[in-house]
């Protein structure tokens, strides 16, 4: 109460705050105060010298002060009320070269000789008149803006004569957690609150924006218009939201969106990326999208040799080397490292060591001929009993380079009765290729199709 009056307000000054908003953004403040008084019609006109907002709102300015008193606004109790702090119409005004704003019975006149009231016989809604040279590009940026507008379901807005149309709506998200701004025993604070949030198709032409209630605030990397419903807290020149606050809205409709309504496209776009790399999304959200981007059996890669060994195991490895730090850190929640799967199945596919038949130490027979015949080599043929893993994995044999050792499993399909039957041929060529080369790359391609072609020469000749 003590400290009523301890400042006053220099009108050159504000006057030289508000003209260095951009046009549009002045306009848009005019909509927000009819579309708060739910007006069912707003008529915005834009010339080179004047500029007319019109609504036929029930009431118009019940207290002539809330015109041209900075920071008085009757908005404060509720953040589902649009604009806040009383600046947003008292800057349109100030950045004037005149103005006049009617409202029901009378008439607040801005001008060069100051500011007087005159009666009017005007019954409802509000009428600004704001005089000011425009430049043509000045006027095409504010009709653009205009027309990005959402208006209210009952509320016709239009701009130069043309209704602008409401986009079509693709889902609305409630309840979700946003930080918002209220007024608590007289002070401004930053509060989380549940609220709704629509999400829109962006209108031909369009650049997908963040709006709140229906007023666009600045363009947002996702690929739709995102209403939030309630005050969203904005910088000091109120033209954007912070990047914290739009991180935490893009994390809110990952997680609301990942399970449902977002394909493997739409989930290798760049904002989910950033999601993924700065946030914690839940979990559930983390397993759609591992599940959708990534092919069964993913994993994350490591070293050369551990990622060869998680192939041979039947693993897909991912290239990590361009994938950003924060986003392999969370894709870690939800995906086993080449070296824990090979460490997993390496333990599921624990061996038995085995003793061969009749059959098999002929087939081991034929297997240590064809390695010195092909490969100058001299292996060790053993015969081992692993089971089947948990996701279906069966592994038919085994190559240890360093130990020249081959392992053959015996509940494999092979045909240890036949070593010349294709499909048991071919892996017992395969695994001789891994003599010379442990990787699964182009030269083991290479390899194998040397020893494949080697093969056939010789068999052929052993066979006249």
């Amino acid at each position: 109460m003590g400290r009523r009056n301890w400042f006053e307000i220099s009108n050159d000054g504000w006057r030289r705050l508000s003209a260095g908003r951009p046009l549009s953004r002045l306009l848009l403040e005019a909509l927000q105060n009819a579309f708060d008084q739910e007006a069912g019609s707003v008529e915005v006109d834009i010339g080179p010298d004047r500029l007319i907002v019109e609504d036929d709102a029930t009431s118009g300015f019940g207290d002539l002060s809330l015109i041209y008193t900075v920071y008085l606004s009757d908005k404060n109790d509720t953040p589902v009320k649009r604009g806040r702090m009383g600046r947003g119409l008292k800057e349109l005004i100030a950045a004037m070269d005149a103005a006049e704003v009617q409202t029901t019975g009378t008439t607040v006149i801005f001008d060069r000789y100051g500011r007087r009231a005159v009666p009017n016989e005007r019954t409802k809604g509000s009428r600004l008149v704001l005089y000011r040279r425009s430049t043509p590009e000045e006027l095409e940026e504010a009709v653009a803006s205009l027309r990005l507008v959402i208006p209210p379901r009952k509320t016709t807005l239009r701009v130069r004569g043309r209704v602008v149309r409401r986009p079509r709506q693709l889902v609305a998200l409630e309840p979700c957690d946003l930080e918002t701004v209220i007024v608590r025993d007289g002070v401004e604070r930053a509060v989380e609150r549940g609220t709704r949030i629509a999400l829109y198709h962006p209108r031909r032409g369009d650049t997908p924006q963040l709006y709140e209630m229906g007023i666009p605030i600045e363009p947002v990397n996702v690929p739709w218009h995102v209403d939030v419903e309630q005050r969203v807290p904005l910088g000091h020149g109120r033209d954007g939201a912070s990047e914290g606050y739009k991180l935490r809205l893009k994390q809110t409709l990952l997680d609301e969106l990942a399970s449902s309504w977002l394909d493997a496209q739409d989930l290798r776009a760049d904002w989910v990326a950033e999601v993924l790399a700065r946030t914690s999304v839940s979990q559930r959200t983390l397993d759609a999208f591992v599940s959708r981007t990534f092919p069964r059996r993913a994993v994350l890669g490591g070293s050369d040799r551990v990622n060869d060994r998680a192939r041979q195991l039947g693993a897909h490895v991912v290239d990590t080397s361009a994938i950003p730090r924060g986003m392999l850190a969370t894709l870690s929640r939800a995906m086993l490292t080449a070296e824990g799967f090979v460490r997993k199945h390496e333990e599921e596919l624990a061996e038995q060591p085995v003793e061969p038949t009749e059959s098999q130490r002929a087939f081991a027979d034929f297997v240590v001929w064809l390695a010195k015949k092909l490969c100058d080599a001299k292996v060790r043929v053993l015969f081992v009993h692993k089971q089947v893993s948990s996701d279906g994995l069966l592994e038919d044999a085994c190559t240890d380079v360093a130990a020249a050792e081959i392992r053959f499993n015996v509940a494999s399909a092979l045909d240890f009765d036949d070593p010349y039957e294709p499909a048991t041929l071919g892996v017992i060529l395969h695994e001789l290729a891994h003599l010379g080369h442990p990787e699964h790359d182009r030269v083991f391609i290479d390899r194998l199709q040397n020893l494949a072609g080697r093969t056939v020469a010789l068999l052929g000749r052993r066979s006249r």
